[in-house]
Parts: C-alpha cells; sequence; structure tokens
C-alpha cells in the first residue's frame, strides 16, 4: 500500500522515508519541527526531526 501524500505539508527531501515519493509532499499527517540551536536566527538552524533516512540499493529498501 503507498502512503498518500498530505498536501498540507510541502518537503523536496527525497531521502526521507516519509517523502511521498512520486510528488514532494510529505506522507505524514503531522511533523515536529525543532531546532539545534539555543536561540535560532537563520533557517539553516531549523531541524525538520521527523526525517528519517529512506536507504534503497538494488531495490530492496530499509529504513533506519
Amino acid at each position: 500500500m503507498e502512503n498518500k501524500a498530505n498536501h498540507c505539508i510541502h518537503c523536496t527531501v527525497k531521502s526521507c522515508a516519509n517523502h511521498a515519493k512520486t510528488s514532494n509532499y510529505c506522507v505524514l499527517d503531522t511533523v515536529s519541527i525543532g531546532t539545534h540551536e539555543c536561540h535560532p536566527t537563520v533557517s539553516q538552524c531549523v531541524d525538520c526531526e521527523s526525517f528519517v533516512l529512506d536507504t534503497c540499493t538494488d531495490g530492496k529498501c530499509s529504513v533506519k
């Protein structure tokens, strides 16, 4: 069963297991956004904490 894209969450991170794959959206109902800085001042300091690395090799996929 293929996950359905959530058109409320735009995402271009294709290496994430939660990426819709067929379109630039996330398949999750909600995402967690956080930061690795005490007082973030630029977008590079903000992180999607729902990111899960999706690794596929030779047609075999595993989530890490």
